[in-house]
């Protein structure tokens, strides 16, 4: 199958501009059959509750949108979107085609101060097989390993807005190989990393003050990992393509975890900084969202 990972800019704005600037990316893809989109493709990437006002209404435009799209060019196409549902805001990524919406997954640990958090699902199910999901971070996370590991699954993707210091692009990259190689020798499928390019906007907490002491943004850096492939060039440097082979696999190797992540990390920065400010984006979202 010929699969394409579009690499989005992030400084575009508004629904309808990315709409329409995603849909003239995909005009000139070169026969597509899936088309993979970052995290919160459709309204953008930001890490603040100022995305509330973009969200999409239990997925009912999204779905309109990427059937249309699937319909119009007979691909799939997986999208990342905010959506609001029984008062709450979800970070969600949906896979469509041509005779309809294949399903949706929620992102399980989301920005805590934007997004619902909870244990959900990692795997939609289309006609090419099972495909694992992991948004961002929860790519990283045991739960999405523990979610797919008895699984069969044919495709892997991991739909990123990932900013990293744009001066330390050699460890963004070897993070990157890292995480996604695992699972491709771990099933034996290929692996979408798909993120932005882009400015990191407002984020709070301590970590949004130390993303933007040091310059942090969306470095793209998308890649299509797998066993065996076949890259499609264009001139185009928003597009990733790849020819693969797609077969249901079950896992027939294990990964190795420190603790709950796939990452060693570091404690200081865990501890110190992701787990209070985790805490504190929970009590504000919890606070925030009932206002509306």
């Amino acid at each position: 199958m010929r699969i394409f990972a579009l690499e989005l800019d992030n400084d575009i704005k508004g629904i309808e501009p990315r709409k329409a600037y995603i849909e003239g990316l995909i005009e000139k893809l070169p026969k597509p059959d899936i088309v993979v989109l970052p995290e919160l493709a459709i309204c953008s990437y930001m890490a603040s509750q100022k995305i509330w006002e973009l969200a999409d209404d239990c997925g009912s435009g999204t779905s309109e949108w990427t059937v249309s799209i699937a319909q119009k060019y007979n691909i799939y196409i997986g999208a990342g979107y905010l959506d609001k549902e029984n008062g709450d805001y979800y970070n969600r990524y949906m896979i469509s085609g041509p005779d309809g919406v294949c399903g949706t997954v929620t992102k399980s640990e989301g920005e805590s101060a934007v997004f619902k958090r909870g244990n959900f699902g990692s795997i939609i199910h289309t006609p090419f097989g099972n495909v694992g999901i992991g948004i961002c971070y929860d790519s990283r996370r045991k739960h999405f390993y523990d979610n797919v590991s008895n699984e069969e699954l044919s495709l892997i993707l991991f739909p990123h807005g990932s900013p990293a210091d744009s001066n330390k692009p050699d460890k963004e990259r070897s993070e990157n190989d890292k995480r996604c190689m695992a699972y491709v020798e771990a099933f034996g499928v290929p692996v979408v990393y798909v993120n932005s390019t882009g400015e990191l906007e407002y984020m709070p907490g301590k970590m949004g003050a130390m993303m933007k002491k040091y310059s942090f943004r969306m470095n793209g850096m998308s890649r299509i990992y797998a066993q065996e492939s076949v890259p499609i060039n264009t001139d185009i440097p928003e597009i990733i393509g790849a020819e693969v082979d797609i077969q249901p696999k079950k896992m027939h190797k294990e990964i190795r975890f420190y603790g709950e992540d796939i990452l060693r990390g570091n404690w200081l920065f865990k501890h110190c900084i992701l787990k209070p400010d985790t805490e504190a984006g929970i009590k504000s979202y919890e606070s925030e969202h009932k206002k509306e």
